[in-house]
């Protein structure tokens, strides 16, 4: 499974710009491709927007954004959008080593707590990092009960390993973060 990932810094004018990241929510729903599109805050550049699609492989990535490229109403919608687009990260595609699951109903207002780390190319044990990463993972889950996809770069920067969870609310974060706290694990 793969997680398609564009980062857009914006100027941060949310009323203007969300009928119009609505729209492109739409028109990519319309054609079957599934498109969420995230609010960075805490340690995002102010007014960032994140816009991910998962994908079964690479081949369905190509279809699905050709299907973009021929939606009705999606250069349009581009084209007003850019008004608000500040700068941008490269794309990055990313391989999910655990979790993925495609064609999940997200509730609009679900917090995503991520981390990423870069490997160095010179020294970097990847499956090291992995075997690491997923040990945490898993430890966090046995005391939170909350498990979390682990993912790694295929495209895009290089190097990058991270892993993420949802959470329905701020308050959520903490209450794990205090049960975390308070085990000696």
């Amino acid at each position: 499974m793969l997680l398609f990932h564009r980062e857009i810094q914006t100027t941060g004018d949310l009323p203007a710009m969300m009928p119009l990241v609505q729209e492109f929510v739409d028109i990519a729903k319309s054609v079957g491709v599934p498109l969420h599109v995230w609010t960075g805050t805490n340690g995002c550049v102010a007014g960032t927007l994140t816009f991910n699609s998962m994908y079964e492989s690479l081949a369905a990535r190509a279809d699905g954004t050709a299907k973009l490229m021929a939606a009705k109403g999606w250069w349009e919608t581009l084209r007003k959008f850019r008004e608000y687009a500040v700068s941008s990260q490269p794309d990055t595609i990313y391989n999910y080593v655990r979790g993925g699951t495609e064609n999940v109903e997200i509730p609009v207002g679900t917090i995503i707590q991520q981390n990423y780390f870069q490997l160095s190319a010179a020294g970097g044990d990847f499956l090291a990092a992995i075997k690491w990463m997923t040990e945490l993972v898993e430890l966090t889950k046995s005391i939170t009960g909350v498990d979390a996809n682990i993912v790694n770069s295929i495209y895009g920067t290089l190097g990058q390993i991270g892993y993420f969870a949802g959470y329905a609310n701020a308050g959520q974060i903490d209450e794990v973060r205090a049960k975390l706290t308070a085990d000696a694990k």
